[in-house]
Order: C-alpha cells, then structure tokens, then sequence
C-alpha cells in the first residue's frame, strides 16, 4: 500500500513522501497510482451524520466495482483514507481525498482530473457552505455533474455533504437555524436556501436534513425546520416540496432504480424519513410571521422507516410508495408557529376484535384494495370525506374476502372506508394520492 500527499503542481507520485508547496493543494492519496477501467454503478447514499454505518459504507464501496474512491471536504486531511482502503472488507483501488478551501482550489484542472476518474464519490462533514460557496460554477461541479448523470457512479455524503445533495440545499450561509427560529419566521435570516446545486436523479423538489435526533441548543429537533424549508420551496419556487432526512447514525442508500434502503442497527433508533407536501400550500408563509401550514392537519405526509444491519426497509423515490409497508405514515402539521404530528391512518374496530380489515395500497392513487375476514352481519361498505359525506357506496359480497375499488375519480385527500351494519361500524382512514 502507498500513503501519498502531492501538491496539484505534482506530475509524479512518491510513496510515503510528502509534498508541499505554498501555492499548492494538497492531495492525500492511498492505494495504487494508476487508475483501473472497471464497471460502476450509480446510486446515492445519504449519512445522517453521526457516524459511519459500516454496512452502509460497504454498499457504496461496492457500487465502485473496485475502482477508484474520491473523498472531498473543505477542512481535515486523510481521515477516510484508511477506513475506506483497507478496514471496510470491500476492496478497492485507490482512495484520494481532495481538501477544497477555496473557489480557486474547486476550480483546479488537478482537481477536476482526479475527480473524472472516479468510481464513486463520498462528500464528508463540516460546513456546507463551503461547498456552495467554493464549488459553484467551477469545474468541481462541471466533473459531479458528469460522474452522477453520464459516467453513473454512486456519490454519497454524510452531515453536510449530505445537505447538499437535494436540488434545494440548506445552504447555512449565516450560519446553522434552529426549529424555533424557522417555525416563527421561515424568513429568518439564517433561513438560507440554494437552489440547483447539483442534479442528483431521485432528489429533484428535494431537500434533505441531518442529525434529525440531536436537539439543538432551543431543545427542539430539526424536524420543525425542515417543515419550514419545505413551505419556503413552495411559496418562492412553487415545487412540489419533498424532503429526506436520517437520524444521526442512519443511512439511507438509494441504488439506481430509486430504491432506498435505510441502514442502521436495530436495537437503535436509527430512522429515515421521506416527506412530502400533501394537503395544499401553507396558509400563512412570509417574514416576520409564524408559520402556519395546516391545510386540515394534512399538511406534510411523512413516512417512518426503520433502518437495519441489512437495510431490510425500503422506500421508492421513483414513484415516493412505501414498498413494503414496514413503516408508518404520520401527518405533520404547523399552527402558528407549532409543529403538531399525527398517524396518518388509524384502525377503528368498535368493540369488534375479531374483525380483520385491510386497506391498500395507501396512499392508493387509482384502486384501492380492500381485504376482510369475519364479517358476517356487514351489508355495505361506504367511503366518506374528511367532512363525513358519503362519497361511495357498494354492497359486500361476503362469499370473498377481498374487493377493488376505482377511486382514480377522487380528488387527493384524506378519506375513512367504513363497513356498516347498523349502528355498527368499522372504520379505516386512508390517503387518496
């Protein structure tokens, strides 16, 4: 194995030798010196910042097929060098980590060489405003831009260089924002948002968050920010605001079909989130006042994923469905400057515990599938709106256990699917896409 530091002045590799000059960029390099011709596989891995998910990092170092792994950060030296070389179990090539501290350095033809031959790339902590600041508009960017949309490699980033994988990126410009500050004016001056840093399949109307478990110094989380970020995107840019957020020591590694996987240790809670606008636009956005984004306690629809050793729990970005139905739908909602959360779908049985009733997919945006066992006095079965008025109706044929309903006709919102029999009922609450 070679450990090299080299200057961007450099045209040759000394091992174990380093080289400084003044006007120079450092480099720190290990593993082989010639680049290698292999087969990656593009992908993305989101870190939630508090440390490394082994098994996480193993499905990225995979995705390199071998090859050629490039570390950037804009302070620090080799931290990852080692780590990803020789004590991750996947073997690969080479490892450079490339420290920018300056729009000059990001803008370097060194730079921009190393970076295009690269197999896969990993963005590591710190300040995310140094990679908006530096990297804009300079061959950096140009040569992420050419390995994630042309070349196919996996890139990946934990704490802000995950911040700044979404096509909005909470920029901390002015520093970090606190859930108080943004939830009471989602204009505060630290409320910074940058738009169309990178172009990252999958995370198009996205913005991301980090340490989503660590209470910052108002004792909240930043969930209640998040939220903010997302109603600033609608009321300045008008998009269909998403967001994906990772606790501290979770990762979720989304391969090239859209597929995300959420990596954590079980006996932890190591959770994923994936948001998305649902009910409308926020009532009140604008500076100087709280916000407010209730829209019927159906502002936010958010889905809660469990991450594993093995990444077991998936969601799809492609279509943003829940998989395999392993984790759980919640509503987030602001009044006033308040973040409020609710599950999103409730089982009501009435007093009636052998009653087994199944209702998917959900959210269902064309058939909804209804499946039931022991309903035996149950003639009907009507769909009612958020205000109680009966939508549909259709008699139970009780000889099957299962029906599909057509509900491509109604428009998006949140509706109850209710068994009747008399004063009896039994009731399902359910999303319409």
């Amino acid at each position: 194995m070679k450990v090299l530091v080299y200057s961007i002045a450099a045209k040759f590799l000394i091992s174990l030798i380093s080289i400084s000059l003044s006007f120079g960029q450092t480099f720190y390099h290990t593993g082989n010196t010639d680049y290698v011709d292999v087969n990656p596989i593009g992908g993305i891995l989101l870190a939630g910042g508090g440390g490394d998910d082994n098994n996480a990092m193993k499905w990225f170092l995979e995705r390199a097929d071998g090859g050629d792994i490039v570390v950037l950060r804009a302070s620090g030296s080799d931290g990852y060098n080692n780590y990803l070389y020789s004590q991750s179990g996947v073997e690969v090539n080479s490892v450079t980590t490339i420290v920018i501290q300056s729009e000059t350095e990001a803008d370097n033809i060194e730079v921009e060489e190393v970076l295009m031959n690269a197999d896969a790339v990993f963005i590591a902590g710190g300040n995310q405003w140094n990679y908006v600041n530096y990297w804009k508009n300079t061959k950096t960017i140009y040569a992420l831009e050419y390995l994630i949309n042309n070349k196919g490699v996996t890139i990946g980033g934990t704490s802000a260089g995950m911040a700044v994988l979404g096509e909005v990126v909470f920029s901390a410009e002015n520093g970090t924002v606190w859930s108080s500050e943004a939830l009471d004016n989602p204009y505060h001056s630290r409320v910074t948002l940058d738009r169309d840093f990178l172009d990252v399949p999958f995370l198009e109307n996205t913005v991301t968050d980090t340490h989503y478990n660590r209470p910052e110094t108002d004792g909240m989380l930043r969930k209640g920010r998040h939220v903010a970020f997302m109603a600033r995107m609608i009321e300045d840019w008008d998009m269909d605001a998403r967001g994906i957020a990772a606790n501290e020591y979770t990762a979720v590694a989304v391969d090239e079909n859209g597929t995300a996987s959420v990596f954590g240790e079980s006996h932890h809670s190591d959770y994923a989130y994936f948001l998305k606008a649902y009910g409308g636009s926020p009532e009140v956005c604008q500076s100087g006042s709280p916000l407010t984004w209730n829209r019927d306690s159906t502002a936010v629809l958010v889905y809660k994923l469990k991450g594993y050793e093995d990444g077991r729990n998936t969601f799809c970005l492609a279509d943003w469905e829940d998989t395999e139905d392993s984790g759980n739908w919640e509503f987030w909602y602001v009044i006033s400057g308040e973040l409020y959360k609710e599950e999103a779908v409730l089982s009501i049985t009435d007093g009636y515990d052998n009653v087994f009733v199944e209702v998917y997919p959900n959210p269902a945006s064309e058939f909804l599938t209804v499946s039931f066992s022991s309903l035996h006095d149950y003639k009907s079965l009507i769909i009612l709106n958020i205000d109680g008025k009966v939508i549909k109706e259709n008699k139970l044929d009780l000889s099957k256990c299962q029906i599909s309903i057509n509900v491509s006709g109604l428009s998006p919102g949140l509706y109850f699917i209710q068994f009747v029999n008399g004063n009896n009922t039994v009731t399902k609450r359910w999303i319409k896409r």
